[in-house]
C-alpha cells in the first residue's frame, strides 16, 4: 500500500473494531478519491486555451510551478490521481512498502527525518526506481491530505506531456540540492551550528517553534546524541539566544542563531 492509515502504534488493527476495519489497507485501497468528476476541480472545456493548474483539491501550481496545460490535460491528470485523507498518527508511508506511485503532501504536516508541511512533493524518486520506501512518514497534524499518482498510469501519459515531465525533473533536482545542502551542513558544522540551522529552518518566520518530534529523533537527524542536543539547547538558553520550555522553543535572538548556523 502507498498510504497505510492505521493509527495502531504496532501497525495492526483490531478486526473487531469497526472504525479500525474501515481504515485497514484493504478499505483504503477501495476508498473514494477526489477527482474532477466527483467533487474535485472542474476544468474548462477543450479549446479554451492553456491554463494554470488548480489549487484544490491537489495544489498543482505548488507542485508543478507555472506549467500551462489545456483543460482536457488537467482533467486527465485529475482522473489518474487520488487524494487520501489521513488523521494524526496515521502512516502516510510505511517503510518497506513497494513504491508504485509518486506522492505529494497536499495539506497538513508529517514527520519523516524532520517535519514537512504541505503543499510539497513527499516522494518523487522511489517509484521511478521501482524501489521500496526507506522510512516511515507519520502524520503529525490533526489531519492531512496525500496525493497518490500511480506510476501505472503516469508513465504513459507523461510521454506526451514534456512540460509536466520537465516540472517533475525540476522538483527532483530541487530535492537533490536540498539533500546535498543538508549533508554539507552535517559535515561542515559543529553541533551548535547544526542545531542553530535546524531551528531556523523549522521555525521559518515564526518566533517560536513547537517540536513535533521527540528530541532523540531530532538529534538523530542532526547526527548528534540526545544529550548533546539537550546540552546545546541549554547553553543557547543560558546565552539568551533561546527560551526553552519542554518542547516549546522561542527564538529570542535570530541574528545570533544565524551567525552560529554560518559558523561564525
Amino acid at each position: 500500500m502507498i498510504a497505510h492509515l492505521s493509527s495502531d502504534p504496532e501497525g495492526s488493527a483490531d478486526p473487531s473494531d469497526p472504525a479500525a476495519a474501515s481504515r485497514s489497507p484493504a478499505a483504503i485501497a477501495s476508498a473514494p478519491f477526489a477527482t474532477a468528476a466527483n467533487g474535485g476541480a472542474a476544468f474548462p472545456p477543450a479549446g479554451t486555451g492553456l491554463i494554470p493548474g488548480p489549487s484544490h483539491p491537489i495544489p498543482w501550481r505548488a507542485l508543478l510551478g507555472d506549467v500551462l496545460l489545456d483543460g482536457e490535460s488537467w482533467s486527465a491528470l485529475a482522473g489518474m490521481t487520488q487524494v487520501r485523507r489521513c488523521q494524526a498518527g496515521d502512516l502516510a508511508i510505511r517503510r518497506g512498502d513497494a513504491a508504485v506511485a509518486m506522492l505529494a503532501l497536499c495539506e497538513g504536516k508529517v514527520a519523516a527525518r524532520g517535519p514537512l508541511s504541505g503543499p510539497q512533493w513527499l516522494d518523487l524518486h522511489t517509484a521511478w526506481l521501482e524501489g521500496r520506501y526507506e522510512e516511515d512518514v507519520t502524520v503529525v497534524s490533526a489531519s492531512a491530505q496525500l496525493m497518490v499518482w500511480p506510476m501505472s498510469v503516469a508513465t504513459m501519459w507523461l510521454r506526451s506531456q514534456p512540460l509536466v515531465l520537465e516540472a517533475l525533473v525540476r522538483a527532483v533536482s530541487a530535492q537533490q540540492r536540498d539533500a546535498l545542502d543538508a549533508i554539507r551542513g552535517l559535515t561542515m558544522k559543529d553541533a551548535t551550528g547544526r542545531v542553530a540551522a535546524w531551528l531556523l529552518a523549522q521555525a521559518g518566520s515564526s518566533e517560536e517553534l513547537q517540536l513535533a518530534e521527540r528530541k532523540r529523533d531530532v538529534a538523530a537527524q542532526l547526527s548528534i546524541s540526545p544529550e548533546t542536543l539537550s546540552r546545546t539547547l541549554r547553553q543557547l538558553a543560558d546565552r539568551g539566544v533561546l527560551a526553552v520550555q519542554g518542547y516549546r522553543i522561542g527564538l529570542l535572538d535570530r541574528v545570533a542563531l544565524l551567525a552560529l548556523a554560518r559558523g561564525r
